[in-house]
């Protein structure tokens, strides 16, 4: 049997220019050479087969490459982890392997890939981490084939939608809202100034961070939200937000172009508070700017600072395969995760083809997944309508000393 490798190519967001990368050629180059190894794919414990494959569709080229491919890492991780443990499904071997499909983070070309993996490769499970791409793909996973999705958003729609073959894996980002304002305005002031994304997912974060802060009697400046396709030089903006006088700046994005944003604000004289969406990544950004510019924020906890007992080894087996230069992000950390929840779900259902099985199975599984997995912040439980609950869930506030608090959060309910 051939086993799939990974190593992930060393650019950032800016560097990629919609051409597919040579990365996602090959992984779908040396998955057919393994499908040609096995005889085939989407083999199953029920069917005799011996190999079951995981489908991947996201962002592998064009602007969101880097992010797809921080995904892509912790799936692949994860699968070579579980194979060499070893997979035991109604009492036969079985072999994971991940088939990833290049979306650039366009919803229909999503739900096509989506669609193909579970007709052409049988996939019981397709991994997708694009809010758009997720409510497009649950309109087909319950027709002509059905398989559960392994949905990458915070977006609290995606469990709305009533689905009940998706689970959820990272928090609900409205979370964040009422933490966030608390400390933005601890360490900063009643003045928020907004420069985050022009995106869905950014006007989203943008609504729900200026409802909380108008509900603690804050002032809200005007919307100078950023389209990241077209602007590249950020000093207009920021400017534009700082004639305002702010006390703290709401930033978002994918980590590079916040972090550019907030060292333009330093060098323009801001000395207030951040609050940074969850989708940028106070660590990564370090390595486009320097922490102390970083410093006053209120973003995600850094994968790094998690206490979780697999945590360590994790962060060491990723250095080997990404390159000491790289930071490991939640994207990459929950997505491991969540690939051995799914194995385990497997195993207590039997069954590596019954997607329906296999998600009633997650609440059972996730008591049974071994410690090593376990690197993030690990769920405890499942709600009904499919989301993963870690009940520690943490931000944190880098202070001026470039040292992490963690801030507890109250997860809110992801009902209309």
């Amino acid at each position: 049997m051939l086993r799939l490798t990974f190593q992930r190519r060393k650019d950032d967001l800016n560097s990629a220019k919609g051409q597919p990368p040579v990365l996602a050629a090959a992984v779908i180059s040396t998955f057919a050479l393994t499908l040609g190894a096995c005889g085939g794919g989407g083999g199953s414990g029920d069917s005799g087969g011996d190999s079951v494959v995981i489908g991947y569709t996201g962002p592998l080229s064009g602007g969101g490459a880097a992010y797809g491919e921080n995904v892509q890492t912790g799936l692949q991780m994860a699968v070579d982890d579980l194979n060499e443990d070893g997979l035991e499904v109604d009492g036969k071997k079985i072999t994971i392997e991940l088939k990833s499909l290049d979306d650039k983070y366009a919803p229909s070309t999503a739900a096509s890939n989506a669609q193909r993996l579970a007709d052409q490769d049988k996939a019981p499970v397709v991994v997708s981490p694009n809010a758009g791409a997720i409510k497009a793909i649950q309109q087909i996973n319950d027709g002509r084939s059905k398989f559960m999705i392994s949905a990458y958003t915070s977006d609290p729609a995606i469990m709305q939608a009533g689905n009940a073959l998706t689970m959820m894996i990272p928090p609900n980002f409205e979370s964040y809202a009422k933490p966030y304002t608390e400390q933005g305005m601890k360490h900063g002031g009643k003045k928020l100034a907004l420069l985050g994304t022009e995106s869905e997912y950014g006007q989203q974060w943008t609504k729900a961070i200026t409802d909380e802060w108008k509900k603690a009697d804050g002032e809200i400046g005007a919307d100078n939200s950023i389209n990241y396709a077209t602007v590249s030089d950020f000093a207009g903006p920021v400017s534009k937000a700082l004639a305002e006088k702010p006390d703290t700046i709401f930033v978002g994005g994918p980590s590079q172009p916040p972090a550019l944003i907030m060292e333009q604000a330093r060098k323009q004289g801001f000395e207030g508070s951040f609050l940074v969406m969850d989708q940028a990544k106070l660590d990564e950004m370090a390595t486009v700017t320097k922490l102390k510019n970083l410093t006053n924020s209120i973003g995600v906890l850094p994968v790094k600072e998690y206490d979780d007992p697999g945590n360590k080894d994790f962060l060491k087996k990723y250095a080997e395969a990404a390159g000491e230069d790289k930071v490991a992000t939640s994207e990459t950390a929950l997505n491991y995760q969540s690939m051995a929840v799914i194995a385990k779900a497997m195993e207590v259902a039997g069954t590596t083809s019954d997607p329906e099985k296999i998600r009633a199975a997650v609440p059972d599984a996730l008591s049974k997944v071994d410690d090593k997995y376990k690197v993030n912040g690990f769920p405890t439980t499942i709600t009904d309508q499919g989301h993963l609950m870690n009940p520690e869930l943490e931000v944190t506030y880098l202070n001026e000393d470039e040292k992490y608090t963690k801030v507890p959060v109250d997860q809110v309910s992801d009902a209309k």
